[in-house]
């Protein structure tokens, strides 16, 4: 086993997934049961984006508590948190709780997402820290696909409410894992929080970037099931997650020596024409293999472009400066996860969930655009600086 490998990187890689895959297993779940208890369209968008407005509120405050206080402790606490709403969804179905629950949910999350990247960093030799990140960035790819496989196949089997308690059941097992992954920190000289300071400033241009690209995947997590419904694909929906992964580890695994070497370019530009391609389609989808395929294809650009990007962040930030860049970075996410869901609601009003889709590949050439103009010299120049 290499030196990136070690006993507590693992614990944290799984612990990692299944936190990840319970997050988004929650998010095509929720558009369903909201219909079922009478709760439609902008309103859905509302409950799903709620949670987006408070996690970007409280990021640059979960950098600094990582950066402040023993990260470890303060992880272990805002898991046991985190599996808190699950169990609220499954008890509640009132439209201003629901909010309120995504709301709260914001909040924990946006410590839980920045911790575990944070962690990571901090368990791997210096020199691995960036092949090591980009390795464990996997998580949140294969987490993202996973996830709502497993939410959907039990709201299939059983219902939305067993679903919300599956997760539940499923955070309890990933704060047992990290209780297993003792890490031992110095004790930290705390400084005051200045907003200022909460944000890593070498991390903004990544997270700029990544906002444009994260708000088509925000469309078509939260979307997909209600699209299948209406054209009469249920029965593959949970097969397009499947996809979905395959595509991911596919262009992970066939990719990753050749992007330790540090070719970026080539596979951003790839992965964003095969993302265009994949969302203009939308536009024209009636058949369960077109689904299946489109599948497949985000898998592929999203494979790359996540676990890339993290790797970025956390592999050219000091470790001192670790918290606040993850946190930093993470905004992305938020804001573009949320966009996508939001608009979405919009979109299926007015002009139907496949054009919408389509219309969110527009996001795809604002941010190969601002990558190709500014970030990728950026991060010439920001890694030149440090040789």
């Amino acid at each position: 086993m290499d030196k990136i490998w070690n006993k507590k990187f693992i614990l944290l890689f799984i612990t990692n997934l299944l936190m990840m895959a319970t997050f988004y297993a929650a998010v095509p779940i929720i558009p369903v049961y909201c219909q079922e208890v009478g709760i439609t369209g902008s309103k859905i968008g509302i409950i799903l984006t709620a949670m987006s407005v408070t996690t970007v509120l409280f990021r640059p405050f979960a950098g600094y508590i990582l950066d402040n206080f023993n990260r470890y402790h303060v992880y272990l606490l805002f898991l046991a948190l985190f599996s808190l709403p699950f169990l609220g969804f499954a008890l509640i179905s009132v439209y201003g709780l629901l909010v309120l629950i995504r709301l709260y949910m914001g909040v924990i999350y946006s410590v839980c997402g920045s911790a575990t990247m944070t962690l990571a960093g901090d368990v791997l030799p210096q020199k691995k820290v960036g092949p090591g990140i980009n390795r464990f960035a996997l998580t949140n790819s294969l987490g993202m696909a996973v996830g709502p496989f497993i939410g959907i196949q039990v709201q299939n089997v059983m219902n939305s409410k067993a679903s919300f308690i599956t997760l539940f059941v499923l955070t309890l097992v990933a704060l047992v894992c990290v209780s297993c992954c003792r890490i031992e920190y110095p004790k930290v000289e705390r400084k005051k929080f200045r907003l200022s300071d909460a944000f890593y400033k070498p991390a903004v241009p990544f997270m700029l970037n990544m906002i444009f690209l994260m708000i088509p995947f925000g469309a078509v997590i939260a979307y997909s099931s209600i699209l299948a419904q209406e054209k009469g694909l249920s029965v593959v929906t949970p097969y397009f997650y499947i996809c979905l992964v395959v595509g991911i580890l596919l262009s992970k695994f066939s990719t990753q020596k050749m992007i330790d070497a540090g070719k970026h370019k080539v596979f951003v530009v790839i992965s964003l024409l095969v993302l265009i391609f994949t969302m203009a389609s939308y536009y024209f989808l009636e058949t369960a293999f077109h689904f299946l395929f489109a599948g497949f294809l985000f898998g592929l650009g999203y494979g790359i472009l996540q676990p890339l990007f993290q790797s970025i962040v956390t592999g050219t930030s000091p470790a001192e400066k670790r918290g606040a860049a993850n946190a930093t970075y993470l905004l992305s996410y938020d804001i573009g996860i949320g966009i996508g869901s939001l608009i979405m609601g919009i979109f299926q009003e007015n002009i139907g969930i496949t054009k919408g889709l389509a219309v969110t590949a527009v996001a795809y050439i604002a941010g190969g655009l601002i990558y190709m103009l500014y970030v990728d010299n950026y991060y010439r120049k920001l890694t030149g600086q440090k040789r």
